[in-house]
């Protein structure tokens, strides 16, 4: 029989109850995980009856890189009303959903807002030698009514960012991010105010439509069963587009959003799409049906060979006038 030599012996259980030690130290250490603060600014702010006013919802990443933002708000609609939001500024660039004007009379009905959209690319958070702040999600327009009927004693509003607002990581996973939320207080006082109106204001001095750009048809088994569908997307830098608005054919124009199932499948309608910013201004895309193959093109509805017929005989009529003009000069001569 093998006897284990009692040193050997003294130095494995020295080492298990490192391991153990180890192992309970561990145990209490915090496990650290990415998470991004999703905050409003401004954090506090006191405003009297009649107010206008605005809220920026801001992210800050913490160093890590995201791609995905959802943001749930919510706020006193006994005692707020939402006047707009403006997303001109917004490091969102491609919207999944998103609050339009046509949608603030029901907002103020629930006293909710939710929208969220991702960013290609990624955010990483402020850059280097940038002496702003860009990092805008949204910016949010409140009104405080002024038409208060009995005694008006002094009140506190919250805007509140709901735990169901999320932000998921740029990893190529759709990692979750662990959310540090940050509301706002708004202190209303009894005096009336009333200032100046700055959403009106914006809209006014915006003159500029949205960027341009092109529809796209594109057909996917797994997307609305095969069916043909477009895609549509732009930008404005000012107040941001509000909403677009489709017109296939001679059907009347309908609010739409990207992507958009077709109603005419045969592709051979004009199709048009129009982008409203928040100001109203618009900017029209237009989509022209393709020949098909079995049809002919009827040449004389196509503008360029119009234009080209129309050319030709404005130089025969030149020619015929030029060699008139040559006949009775040399006649005249002869005479």
């Amino acid at each position: 029989m093998k006897v284990q030599n009692p040193k050997i012996k003294s130095q494995k259980f020295k080492l298990v109850k490192k391991i153990l030690f180890l192992g309970l130290v561990l145990s209490f250490l915090p496990i650290f995980t990415f998470s991004a603060i999703l905050y409003l600014e401004p954090k506090e702010e006191t405003h009297k009856l009649g107010d206008h006013f605005a809220v920026k919802i801001r992210i800050d990443p913490e160093g890590e890189c995201i791609n995905t933002i959802a943001v749930d708000l919510s706020f006193p609609k006994n005692i707020l009303l939402v006047e707009g939001i403006n997303l001109g500024d917004s490091i969102i660039n491609i919207w999944v959903e998103k609050p339009s004007s046509l949608d603030i009379k029901k907002i103020n009905e629930e006293g909710k807002i939710y929208f969220a959209g991702g960013i290609p690319g990624g955010f990483c958070g402020r850059i280097p030698g940038d002496p702003g702040l860009t990092n805008i999600v949204a910016e949010i327009r409140f009104f405080i009514p002024s038409m208060i009927v009995g005694e008006v004693q002094e009140q506190e509003a919250e805007i509140k960012l709901l735990e169901t607002s999320q932000v998921f990581l740029n990893d190529g996973r759709g990692t979750q991010a662990t959310m540090n939320l940050k509301s706002s207080k708004i202190k209303i006082t009894p005096e009336r105010g009333g200032e100046i109106n700055e959403w009106r204001q914006e809209l006014l001095e915006d003159t500029i439509p949205p960027e341009s750009f092109e529809i796209q048809i594109q057909k996917d088994p797994a997307i609305f069963d095969g069916k043909y569908f477009m895609v549509f997307y732009t930008t404005d830098k000012e107040t941001g587009v509000d909403y677009y608005m489709v017109k296939e054919g001679e059907r009347d124009w309908k609010v739409a959003k990207s992507p958009y199932l077709l109603e005419n499948q045969n592709l051979d309608e004009e199709i048009k799409v129009k982008a409203v910013d928040r100001a109203g201004n618009e900017t029209i895309a237009t989509y022209y049906p393709k020949f098909k193959k079995t049809e002919k093109p009827n040449l004389t509805k196509n503008p360029i060979n119009k234009k080209i017929i129309i050319i030709s005989a404005s130089i025969g009529l030149i020619l015929i006038l030029i060699f008139t003009l040559i006949f009775f000069i040399k006649k005249r001569r002869k005479f």
